[in-house]
Protein backbone atom coordinates (compact mmCIF):
# COMPACT_ATOMS: atom_id res chain seq x y z
CA UNK A 1 0.00 0.00 0.00
CA UNK A 2 1.40 3.45 -1.07
CA UNK A 3 0.36 6.83 -1.93
CA UNK A 4 0.14 7.04 -6.29
CA UNK A 5 -2.08 9.94 -6.18
CA UNK A 6 -1.90 12.86 -3.72
CA UNK A 7 -4.48 15.89 -3.82
CA UNK A 8 -3.02 18.98 -2.35
CA UNK A 9 -4.83 22.36 -2.01
CA UNK A 10 -2.66 25.74 -2.80
CA UNK A 11 -3.92 28.81 -1.36
CA UNK A 12 -2.67 31.61 -3.88
CA UNK A 13 -2.64 34.37 -1.42
CA UNK A 14 0.66 34.97 -0.33
CA UNK A 15 2.90 33.74 -3.42
CA UNK A 16 5.98 34.73 -1.53
CA UNK A 17 5.10 31.57 1.06
CA UNK A 18 4.41 29.57 -1.57
CA UNK A 19 7.42 27.43 -2.09
CA UNK A 20 7.82 26.73 1.87
CA UNK A 21 4.11 25.53 1.92
CA UNK A 22 4.94 23.13 -1.06
CA UNK A 23 8.17 21.97 0.40
CA UNK A 24 6.27 18.84 2.46
CA UNK A 25 3.91 18.07 -0.11
CA UNK A 26 6.28 17.71 -3.15
CA UNK A 27 9.09 16.31 -0.75
CA UNK A 28 6.47 13.45 -0.16
CA UNK A 29 5.26 13.09 -3.48
CA UNK A 30 8.95 12.56 -4.64
CA UNK A 31 9.49 10.30 -1.78
CA UNK A 32 6.34 7.50 -3.33
CA UNK A 33 6.41 8.85 -6.79
CA UNK A 34 3.05 9.90 -6.47
CA UNK A 35 1.10 12.08 -8.90
CA UNK A 36 0.40 15.40 -7.67
CA UNK A 37 -3.35 17.50 -8.38
CA UNK A 38 -3.18 20.89 -7.31
CA UNK A 39 -5.85 22.86 -6.83
CA UNK A 40 -5.53 26.37 -6.82
CA UNK A 41 -8.36 28.44 -5.56
CA UNK A 42 -8.49 30.98 -3.40
CA UNK A 43 -10.17 30.56 0.11
CA UNK A 44 -11.60 33.93 0.57
CA UNK A 45 -13.12 36.60 -1.41
CA UNK A 46 -11.03 39.36 0.49
CA UNK A 47 -7.34 39.78 0.38
CA UNK A 48 -5.17 41.19 2.96
CA UNK A 49 -5.06 44.72 1.11
CA UNK A 50 -8.64 44.86 1.26
CA UNK A 51 -8.70 44.24 4.93
CA UNK A 52 -6.04 47.41 5.22
CA UNK A 53 -8.43 49.14 3.38
CA UNK A 54 -7.63 49.57 -0.06
CA UNK A 55 -9.76 48.72 -2.68
CA UNK A 56 -11.14 44.74 -2.76
CA UNK A 57 -9.54 42.66 -5.82
CA UNK A 58 -11.57 42.11 -8.89
CA UNK A 59 -12.13 38.65 -10.03
CA UNK A 60 -9.85 39.36 -13.13
CA UNK A 61 -7.34 40.08 -10.09
CA UNK A 62 -8.10 36.79 -8.59
CA UNK A 63 -7.87 34.92 -11.55
CA UNK A 64 -4.58 36.46 -12.47
CA UNK A 65 -3.15 35.76 -8.95
CA UNK A 66 -4.34 32.22 -9.28
CA UNK A 67 -2.88 31.84 -12.58
CA UNK A 68 0.57 33.12 -11.24
CA UNK A 69 0.60 31.01 -8.23
CA UNK A 70 -0.35 27.65 -10.56
CA UNK A 71 2.66 28.33 -12.43
CA UNK A 72 5.07 28.66 -9.54
CA UNK A 73 3.40 25.27 -8.59
CA UNK A 74 4.31 23.93 -12.23
CA UNK A 75 7.99 25.00 -11.89
CA UNK A 76 8.28 23.54 -8.36
CA UNK A 77 6.95 20.13 -9.53
CA UNK A 78 9.28 20.57 -12.86
CA UNK A 79 12.31 20.96 -10.57
CA UNK A 80 11.50 18.06 -8.33
CA UNK A 81 10.81 15.76 -11.20
CA UNK A 82 7.13 15.29 -9.83
CA UNK A 83 3.82 14.75 -12.17
CA UNK A 84 1.05 17.62 -11.93
CA UNK A 85 -1.95 18.00 -12.89
CA UNK A 86 -3.09 21.66 -12.53
CA UNK A 87 -7.10 22.48 -11.88
CA UNK A 88 -8.98 25.81 -10.29
CA UNK A 89 -12.10 25.44 -8.17
CA UNK A 90 -14.06 23.08 -10.19
CA UNK A 91 -17.71 24.71 -9.90
CA UNK A 92 -18.84 27.55 -7.82
CA UNK A 93 -22.21 25.82 -7.01
CA UNK A 94 -20.46 23.91 -4.11
CA UNK A 95 -18.71 25.44 -1.25
CA UNK A 96 -14.83 25.50 -1.27
CA UNK A 97 -14.76 23.02 1.31
CA UNK A 98 -16.98 20.32 -1.09
CA UNK A 99 -14.49 21.41 -4.11
CA UNK A 100 -11.17 19.74 -1.91
CA UNK A 101 -13.31 17.14 -0.47
CA UNK A 102 -14.62 15.74 -4.30
CA UNK A 103 -11.07 15.97 -5.42
CA UNK A 104 -10.04 14.02 -2.43
CA UNK A 105 -12.45 11.51 -2.89
CA UNK A 106 -10.69 10.20 -5.94
CA UNK A 107 -6.49 10.44 -4.69
CA UNK A 108 -4.89 8.83 -1.81
CA UNK A 109 -4.35 11.70 0.73
CA UNK A 110 -5.36 15.34 0.61
CA UNK A 111 -2.60 18.02 2.31
CA UNK A 112 -2.73 21.76 3.06
CA UNK A 113 -1.36 24.30 4.55
CA UNK A 114 -2.85 25.41 7.64
CA UNK A 115 -2.05 27.95 10.51
CA UNK A 116 -3.26 28.78 13.53
CA UNK A 117 -6.42 31.76 13.48
CA UNK A 118 -7.21 30.10 9.94
CA UNK A 119 -9.87 32.16 7.91
CA UNK A 120 -13.48 30.95 7.46
CA UNK A 121 -13.09 29.95 3.73
CA UNK A 122 -9.46 27.59 4.72
CA UNK A 123 -11.75 26.39 7.86
CA UNK A 124 -14.29 25.07 5.44
CA UNK A 125 -11.46 23.38 3.12
CA UNK A 126 -10.34 21.69 5.89
CA UNK A 127 -13.62 20.72 7.54
CA UNK A 128 -14.53 19.25 3.94
CA UNK A 129 -11.35 17.54 3.28
CA UNK A 130 -12.02 15.50 6.99
CA UNK A 131 -15.39 14.66 7.28
CA UNK A 132 -16.75 14.84 3.41
CA UNK A 133 -14.38 13.09 1.54
CA UNK A 134 -13.51 9.21 3.29
CA UNK A 135 -10.04 10.01 2.72
CA UNK A 136 -6.77 11.59 5.34
CA UNK A 137 -5.89 14.89 4.81
CA UNK A 138 -2.62 16.31 5.92
CA UNK A 139 -2.61 19.49 7.90
CA UNK A 140 0.89 21.03 7.53
CA UNK A 141 1.85 24.35 9.66
CA UNK A 142 2.45 27.56 7.26
CA UNK A 143 5.76 27.76 8.56
CA UNK A 144 7.20 24.35 8.72
CA UNK A 145 9.06 24.37 5.26
CA UNK A 146 10.94 21.10 6.00
CA UNK A 147 12.00 19.36 2.23
CA UNK A 148 11.96 15.53 3.84
CA UNK A 149 9.43 13.10 4.19
CA UNK A 150 8.33 12.06 7.66
CA UNK A 151 10.58 10.25 9.66
CA UNK A 152 9.18 10.05 13.70
CA UNK A 153 5.78 9.71 13.72
CA UNK A 154 3.40 10.23 16.57
CA UNK A 155 0.07 7.98 16.40
CA UNK A 156 -2.35 9.36 19.26
CA UNK A 157 -4.68 6.20 19.93
CA UNK A 158 -8.10 6.43 21.70
CA UNK A 159 -9.26 2.87 19.58
CA UNK A 160 -11.83 5.02 18.39
CA UNK A 161 -12.93 4.15 14.21
CA UNK A 162 -11.72 7.35 13.45
CA UNK A 163 -8.54 6.47 15.01
CA UNK A 164 -8.33 3.20 12.70
CA UNK A 165 -8.87 4.80 9.57
CA UNK A 166 -6.20 7.46 10.21
CA UNK A 167 -3.79 4.69 11.11
CA UNK A 168 -4.73 3.16 8.05
CA UNK A 169 -4.40 5.73 5.95
CA UNK A 170 -1.09 6.98 7.41
CA UNK A 171 0.50 3.48 6.70
CA UNK A 172 2.42 4.70 3.28
CA UNK A 173 4.11 7.66 5.75
CA UNK A 174 4.40 4.49 8.57
CA UNK A 175 6.29 2.22 6.77
CA UNK A 176 8.61 4.39 5.57
CA UNK A 177 9.47 6.27 9.09
CA UNK A 178 12.37 5.68 11.17
CA UNK A 179 10.30 5.19 14.51
CA UNK A 180 6.78 5.31 15.11
CA UNK A 181 5.30 6.15 18.98
CA UNK A 182 1.47 5.17 19.67
CA UNK A 183 0.40 7.49 22.53
CA UNK A 184 -2.59 6.62 24.65
CA UNK A 185 -4.13 8.87 27.16
CA UNK A 186 -4.68 5.66 29.28
CA UNK A 187 -7.25 7.74 32.47
CA UNK A 188 -9.41 9.39 29.42
CA UNK A 189 -11.21 6.53 28.45
CA UNK A 190 -11.33 2.98 29.45
CA UNK A 191 -9.75 0.53 27.45
CA UNK A 192 -10.36 -3.23 26.68
CA UNK A 193 -7.29 -5.56 26.27
CA UNK A 194 -8.33 -5.76 22.38
CA UNK A 195 -8.05 -2.29 21.97
CA UNK A 196 -4.54 -2.20 23.38
CA UNK A 197 -2.32 0.22 21.53
CA UNK A 198 0.27 -2.74 22.28
CA UNK A 199 -1.52 -4.61 19.44
CA UNK A 200 -1.62 -1.78 17.51
CA UNK A 201 2.51 -1.57 17.67
CA UNK A 202 2.36 -5.29 16.91
CA UNK A 203 0.33 -4.63 13.87
CA UNK A 204 2.41 -2.06 12.43
CA UNK A 205 5.91 -3.74 13.11
CA UNK A 206 4.08 -6.67 10.86
CA UNK A 207 4.06 -4.00 8.13
CA UNK A 208 7.18 -3.49 9.04
CA UNK A 209 7.52 -0.09 10.94
CA UNK A 210 9.85 0.05 13.48
CA UNK A 211 6.49 1.15 16.19
CA UNK A 212 6.26 1.47 20.18
CA UNK A 213 3.54 2.31 22.67
CA UNK A 214 3.47 4.47 24.99
CA UNK A 215 0.37 5.09 27.72
CA UNK A 216 0.71 8.50 29.51
CA UNK A 217 -1.51 10.29 31.83
CA UNK A 218 -3.89 13.77 31.21
CA UNK A 219 -2.72 15.66 33.45
CA UNK A 220 -3.76 19.31 33.74
CA UNK A 221 -3.14 20.48 30.71
CA UNK A 222 -5.64 17.91 28.31
CA UNK A 223 -5.18 15.34 26.10
CA UNK A 224 -3.90 17.56 23.28
CA UNK A 225 -1.28 18.42 25.25
CA UNK A 226 -0.27 15.39 26.85
CA UNK A 227 0.15 13.91 23.17
CA UNK A 228 2.40 17.01 21.74
CA UNK A 229 4.18 16.54 25.16
CA UNK A 230 5.49 13.30 23.99
CA UNK A 231 5.43 14.74 20.34
CA UNK A 232 8.31 17.24 21.37
CA UNK A 233 10.22 14.65 23.44
CA UNK A 234 10.41 12.22 20.36
CA UNK A 235 11.42 14.90 18.25
CA UNK A 236 8.42 14.33 15.93
CA UNK A 237 8.06 15.36 12.67
CA UNK A 238 4.41 14.18 11.99
CA UNK A 239 1.17 13.16 14.01
CA UNK A 240 -1.62 10.50 13.18
CA UNK A 241 -5.07 11.32 15.29
CA UNK A 242 -8.64 10.63 14.47
CA UNK A 243 -11.24 13.18 13.67
CA UNK A 244 -14.07 12.76 15.70
CA UNK A 245 -16.93 15.67 15.42
CA UNK A 246 -18.78 16.23 18.59
CA UNK A 247 -21.31 18.71 20.03
CA UNK A 248 -20.54 22.10 21.04
CA UNK A 249 -21.91 21.28 24.37
CA UNK A 250 -19.41 18.39 24.80
CA UNK A 251 -16.52 20.86 23.30
CA UNK A 252 -17.23 23.47 25.69
CA UNK A 253 -16.94 20.41 28.59
CA UNK A 254 -14.89 18.08 27.71
CA UNK A 255 -12.30 19.26 25.03
CA UNK A 256 -11.81 18.11 21.79
CA UNK A 257 -8.63 17.31 20.02
CA UNK A 258 -9.65 17.66 16.48
CA UNK A 259 -11.05 21.32 17.44
CA UNK A 260 -7.87 22.25 19.60
CA UNK A 261 -6.06 21.33 15.84
CA UNK A 262 -8.94 23.13 13.56
CA UNK A 263 -9.23 26.02 16.47
CA UNK A 264 -5.36 26.30 16.96
CA UNK A 265 -3.53 25.24 13.95
CA UNK A 266 -1.27 22.01 14.28
CA UNK A 267 2.06 22.61 15.69
CA UNK A 268 3.16 19.65 13.43
CA UNK A 269 1.65 17.88 10.35
CA UNK A 270 -0.55 16.18 11.13
CA UNK A 271 -2.51 13.79 9.63
CA UNK A 272 -6.49 13.67 10.41
CA UNK A 273 -9.37 10.70 9.27
CA UNK A 274 -12.82 10.91 10.61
Amino acid sequence: MGLTTIALHVEPQARERIDAHLAMPLAIAEAHAAHVTALVFSTTATQVDAVAGEAEPSDGDHAAQEDAVAEQVRHACEARGVRLELRGRSSFAYGVGQNFADQMRVSDVGIMSFASGAQLGRRFVASGGVFSSGRPLLLVPENWGVRAHPSRIIVAWDATPAAVRAVHGALPFVKRANTVTIVSVTDDKEFRPGQSGVELAHLLARHGANASFRPVQRGRGGVTRAILDVAREADADMMVMGAVRHAPLHNLVFGSATMDVLDHGPTLPTLLAA
